[in-house]
């Protein structure tokens, strides 16, 4: 089965997707590294060269080729699944799990890791101050709620990462099990 992992920046995607797969029995995709490998630069460095809208653009030409893989876990970038194309793509060839995570999380994950996030920084590549960061995030939160609630399943990602993977592995086993009594 193919399990896209969503949700905002810092929810655990990355985190979570690597244990999930390797309990699944599964490879794991991360599409963030897949972008950089195959353009040969950083997000940041994207962003800041070519905008945003060529980074949606190469996120939406590598998020097709994961179709190619049956069994899969697919760590997605946390803007991927705000494009209906993109969303209707990733519900129809797997099961979509939104990792949510209350903005006081978040903030608390982006200000512990020294990962550059391009929607957090200013125009010269700064980092917000934490209040900017918590006002950026909320924006886009409630932009991006829609395409986040319209996953296939909501788990709590706020708590220990083993209690994230388990919740996903239930989650998928779930899911495999009514797929394999409605196809008897």
């Amino acid at each position: 089965m193919r399990v896209y992992l969503t949700g905002f920046m810092a929810s655990g995607k990355s985190t979570v997707g690597p244990e999930a797969a390797a309990r699944l029995g599964q490879p794991f995709l991360d599409l963030d590294r897949l972008i950089t490998a195959h353009d040969g630069r950083s997000i940041p460095a994207i962003f800041a060269e070519d905008g945003e809208e060529y980074f949606r653009g190469l996120e939406r030409d590598l998020l097709r080729r994961t179709a190619e893989t049956d069994d899969l876990v697919v760590a997605l970038g946390g803007g991927a699944l705000v494009d209906e194309t993109n969303r209707a793509f990733a519900k129809e060839h797997g099961l979509v799990l939104y990792l949510e995570a209350p903005v006081d999380t978040l903030l608390d994950r982006v200000a512990d890791d020294d990962t550059r996030r391009p929607l957090l920084e200013d125009d010269t590549g700064t980092r917000l101050p934490r209040t900017e960061q918590r006002a950026r995030i909320e924006g886009l939160l409630e932009t991006r709620r829609p395409a986040y609630e319209a996953a296939h399943h909501t788990l709590a990602a706020d708590r220990p990462v083993e209690a994230v993977v388990a919740g996903v592995v239930e989650v998928v086993s779930e899911q495999a099990r009514s797929e394999q009594v409605r196809s008897e």
